[in-house]
């Protein structure tokens, strides 16, 4: 996958939850059987009457059923809110429409990567152009299909890491930590003009559909917040140019 999803260390987490309650069921299991024969070994070298051999299958048996039973239901309870956990941290990054990282997500890799190390954030908004026309004309199922197929067009076309995520309505966020952002702008380029030329099919026909991008690069010791706000403005610019272009921030 080219673009880069909501954060998902999930799959580990699970992983070592299901380690835990494998040894923690080991745990119980083997305890409930130990201390069920200690229990029968007293009892047995103390008041006798019993066959002792059986009595000692019976003692290893009985906690071996129950305990592993019970031990089963609390391991399958667990990870079904662990499962339930992640599906909730899933939709709290995710945009459901696009499937794409969303504001929140966006923001916070944002910030992880101004703090860090490293190359200055590259970054570019995008807007559809006259995207209550598309409304209009298809309805808002058309609207929603646009969406999805330009997002889609984003996460095909941009590369390894990038971040790629809706930030609301049809407006969307590309970035990427790179020191070249001639080569970004270049890519942008590209997938604006990709865009313009791969038309949305409809029932009624195919629908063409633009774009334009505003770019900055990100200064020294700048907040990621104040170079959203540069981005946006070359955004506007692009848009009184004419639509369809990309601009640079000064």
């Amino acid at each position: 996958m080219a673009a880069m999803n909501p954060p998902a260390a999930s799959h580990d987490a699970l992983d070592a939850l299901r380690a835990r309650l494998r040894r923690t069921g080991f745990i119980v299991v083997g305890g409930s059987i130990l201390a069920t024969l200690l229990f029968v070994h007293i009892a047995m070298t103390q008041f006798g009457g019993i066959v002792y051999l059986d009595a000692m299958i019976a003692a290893v048996l009985i906690p071996l059923v129950v305990a592993s039973l019970a031990f089963r239901w609390i391991a399958a309870l667990s990870l079904q809110l662990e499962a339930s956990r992640r599906e909730l941290e899933r939709l709290a990054l995710e945009d459901p429409l696009t499937g794409l990282a969303n504001r929140r997500a966006a923001m916070a890799q944002l910030a992880a990567w101004s703090a860090a190390p490293g190359a200055p954030v590259c970054l570019a908004i995008a807007d559809i152009d006259f995207f209550k026309r598309v409304n209009d004309r298809l309805g808002h199922d058309g609207g929603d299909a646009s969406l999805v197929h330009f997002a889609g067009m984003l996460r095909r076309m941009v590369p390894e890491g990038w971040l790629v995520a809706r930030i609301g309505g049809e407006e969307f966020l590309l970035a990427a930590p790179t020191a070249d952002f001639t080569a970004f702008a270049e890519r942008i380029e590209t997938l604006r003009i990709a865009v313009a030329e791969t038309p949305l099919i409809t029932p009624t026909g195919p629908w063409r559909l633009t774009a334009s991008f505003g770019l900055a690069e990100q200064a020294p010791a700048e907040p990621h917040d104040r170079l959203i706000t540069r981005a946006d403005r070359a955004l506007y610019a692009a848009k009184q140019a004419g639509r369809n272009r990309s601009e640079r921030a000064a």
